[in-house]
């Protein structure tokens, strides 16, 4: 069939076809106008690394993106320093690649990137099985508990609301406060633990707890935060006091390491009680820790949501007085028995299995891994990657070109495994990730505070003849 008899037939333009027989336009091309400067298989690698840097904790912008493949591009010889690629590029790329998006990321702690590794998440699991097999508790979601203070204040996050363009969009909001901690508890089963409140004073005033939910109680610090002294109480008298069905069983009992929940006396006391008190790995709440996986993220949305409505239907704002009844209704939607089912389960407590933990949250600690059997290779990469210039070797362009982003990944990881600092000897590395009512634990645990307590009587020693 000739050229113009096809583009007859078909309906597509004869000038196509013919550009198509003599392969002037490469048969992969869907799109009229200029061929992009970089193949397809060399966007595909830069996209890769994209990923991979994004994954890692340390993604690009916009800007850094073109720079980056302006880099390529010299390497590969297609672009020069005098000729960079542009935003307007940068536009084509990202239309290109449907696949990426410009995305607003969330804020991961230096400690909680580094912590969040398999080993320690493979550790915890491994002696949280032998635990909760030890008690038998396999069978028996509600005697498993997760503890956990919520901080709340008065002045609100504004909630998104609808409102007509091209104009300045305020909410009011209450005066900036002190803060008020809310302790919450959750069984695997679905039950809540009334809410416990600390609000920031020096004295204890009924009317704090004005509109309070059946069971809910509280008291006061200085700061507004929960101490040592104030958890232990909650336990004693507010958390026994609403386990339900427990009988002569053990409890296990899930917290963070906060130094308010970590002390020889009170695992004594909870031995005592038949009180299990195992604590996460440090830094790895953020995914390891019930509550905080499922109840507190939608406490948070439900409370300024509360918080918009009252502020609208009373003339009043939001105070210490009156924030009691507002959280505790916010606390029974969001620590719902589904909810709390659920945030057991994705944290991967009940039923146990670690398999649930997204890889995500595990692939910023490779960055800090330190692979001593590739810096040699990396050093290598590195110093091919510093001769190589636009006028190298046309054979070798796709493979200098891979090396030079591969380079750029190593050079995170060598940086961020060269930061480590000398571990110091704390509370929190006998504990971290450990059943604390163990008696080997509990023994590590006083040695330690002996240690501290003979070392702070020395200081006072030499400080007091220094002083003579």
């Amino acid at each position: 069939m000739s050229v113009l008899g096809a583009a007859r037939q078909f309906g597509v333009p004869p000038q196509t076809l013919r550009d198509r027989v003599k392969g002037t336009i490469d048969i992969d091309t869907v799109k009229s106008g200029k061929s992009p400067v970089l193949s397809a298989e060399e966007e595909a690698l830069i996209v890769d690394h994209l990923k991979q840097m994004a994954s890692l904790g340390y993604g690009y912008t916009r800007t850094e993106v073109v720079d980056i493949a302006t880099d390529y591009a010299v390497i590969a010889g297609k672009r020069d320093h005098n000729n960079p690629f542009t935003l307007r590029w940068y536009s084509g790329f990202m239309g290109r690649w449907p696949e990426l998006k410009l995305v607003k990321p969330r804020s991961l702690e230096l400690q909680r990137a580094k912590a969040g590794n398999k080993g320690n998440v493979s550790a915890y699991f491994s002696e949280l099985n032998d635990i909760i097999t030890k008690y038998e508790l396999n069978d028996k979601p509600h005697l498993i508990f997760n503890v956990d203070e919520k901080g709340i204040q008065q002045n609100h996050t504004p909630p998104g609301v609808v409102a007509g363009r091209n104009i300045c969009v305020q909410e009011v909001t209450s005066p900036k406060s002190s803060t008020t901690t809310i302790i919450g508890c959750g069984s695997a089963s679905g039950v809540a633990i009334p809410p416990y409140f600390v609000f920031a004073g020096a004295r204890t005033r009924q009317e704090l707890l004005a509109g309070k939910s059946a069971g809910a109680d509280g008291t006061v610090s200085e700061s507004g935060w929960s101490n040592s002294v104030i958890f232990r109480d909650y336990l004693e008298h507010h958390f026994l006091k609403y386990v339900p069905g427990r009988g002569d069983d053990p409890v296990l009992l899930i917290l963070d390491g906060h130094k308010s929940h970590v002390s020889v006396g009170l695992t004594d006391w909870a031995r005592q009680q038949n009180i299990i008190i195992f604590v996460l790995p440090a830094h790895t709440s953020h995914f390891l820790q019930p509550l905080d996986v499922g109840c507190y993220g939608p406490f948070h949305n439900i409370y300024n949501n509360e918080c918009h409505k009252q502020m609208r239907k009373a003339s009043s704002v939001i105070t210490r007085y009156n924030i009691c009844e507002i959280a505790c209704k916010v606390y029974s939607l969001a620590l719902s028995p589904e909810n709390l089912r659920n945030a057991f389960r994705r944290a991967g407590i009940f039923p146990l299995d670690q398999t649930v933990i997204k890889e995500e949250y595990l692939l910023p600690s490779e960055a800090f891994e330190e692979k001593e059997e590739e810096n040699k290779e990396n050093e290598d990469v590195q110093t091919q990657n510093d001769e190589i210039t636009p006028e190298h070797d046309e054979q070798d362009e796709p493979i200098s070109a891979a090396k030079f982003l591969t380079s750029k990944v190593e050079a995170v990881r060598k940086v961020k495994s060269e930061g480590k600092k000398k571990e110091r000897k704390t509370m929190s590395k006998i504990t971290s990730g450990h059943c604390i009512t163990e008696e080997t634990v509990v023994d590590k645990m006083r040695q330690h505070q002996e240690c501290n307590e003979t070392g702070k009587k020395i200081n006072r020693k030499e400080e007091k003849s220094n002083t003579n």
